[in-house]
């Protein structure tokens, strides 16, 4: 999930857990316990762009780290602020309680997190939410903010911030029964195309969780399709996108590659343009697919030489008007 999300969910756990004992400090260290996962962004000038994509949400967001670390985080907490009312225990358990939530919600989007480094490299990954959730986020971020006003210990406090725990919640839940909701109108879309295919997945597309996308995969690349829970007909217009694995011939030792195919769990085409070669990561979707087949894909890895990939899951957004994106998205989730 994006920052904003983290901060909010972390603070609004910390007023929960501690709230009584340190009053808005709770919320202030509840947001950095949820934040640190995400300290891995400091590894960037270390390594390659292709390995940051495997080191982001990797060893930080595993269930050992957090574990580890909110020990360690709790007695030192202890010795930094002894005249807190607050024992070491709690200062651990607040820690876990940040961290967990992190690499919990993380899992629910696309990209995966790595719960079990770096003992497995596999990545926990449910494809329920969009790393950024509109819907999820700016209510929770009404209710914590009204808490973070009032007045320590306040019935009115402790009423906002439950609140917005527990709809956050339950939204979180919707995105796992719509997710099965979903998948099953667009596998029947598929059977009603007689389209065959060997694997099938469903991912929603960006700041929402009600117009969503399924790829398809067949011997020779991928069926796309678009379902809004607004639209009128069961009637889904899949079309294909070639894999184009033969554009990859040049690079078949290349260590970039096999760590962009080690990313992408195989979910992935190749493109041309303007004389570069790029690997697409078919899980983020494209940019405006919903409304043009032929768009840009989120993630374009350029495989020339001494490409600036830094920004590659963000590519097609330099591509494509952000106005006219989004618009058409709003169309789209109409169901026009």
């Amino acid at each position: 999930m994006d920052s904003l999300t983290h901060i909010v969910l972390g603070a609004a756990i910390g007023e929960a857990y501690l709230g009584k004992k340190i009053g808005r400090k709770a919320m202030l260290w509840g947001a950095v316990a949820d934040t640190i996962p995400d300290f891995d962004v400091f590894a960037s000038p270390c390594v390659s762009n292709a390995q940051q994509l495997l080191v982001h949400r990797g060893l930080t967001h595993s269930i050992l780290f957090v574990t580890v670390i909110s020990i360690i985080l709790g007695i030192l907490f202890k010795r930094w602020f002894k005249n807190a009312d607050v024992s070491k225990r709690e200062w651990t358990v607040l820690f876990l309680l940040g961290m967990f939530t992190h690499i919990i919600i993380d899992s629910f989007t696309s990209y995966g997190t790595g719960w079990f480094e770096p003992f497995s490299s596999y990545r926990v990954s449910f494809n329920s939410i969009f790393v950024a959730d509109l819907f999820y986020t700016l209510p929770f971020l009404i209710c914590v903010l009204i808490a973070l006003i009032a007045k320590n210990s306040s019935s009115r406090r402790v009423k906002w911030n439950r609140f917005g725990l527990i709809m956050s919640s339950l939204y979180m839940l919707f995105t796992l029964c719509n997710k099965i909701y979903i998948n099953h109108r667009m596998l029947d879309g598929l059977n009603k195309k007689h389209i065959v295919t060997s694997d099938f997945v469903t991912t929603p597309t960006p700041l929402n969780n009600i117009l969503w996308t399924a790829y398809a995969a067949d011997s020779t690349g991928y069926w796309f399709g678009y379902y809004s829970l607004f639209d009128k007909t069961n009637d889904i217009n899949y079309y294909h996108v070639n894999k184009k694995d033969y554009l990859l011939k040049p690079f078949e030792n290349d260590k970039e590659v096999k760590l962009l195919k080690r990313f992408s769990k195989g979910y992935y085409c190749m493109s041309t343009h303007d004389n570069a070669i790029y690997f697409n990561d078919i899980r983020f979707g494209q940019m405006g697919g919903w409304d043009k087949p032929d768009s840009a894909f989120v993630f374009s890895f350029k495989l020339n030489k001494n490409a600036d990939n830094s920004m590659a899951l963000n590519r097609s957004r330099f591509k494509t008007s952000f106005g006219d994106a989004f618009s058409s998205l709003i169309d789209r989730i109409k169901g026009r």
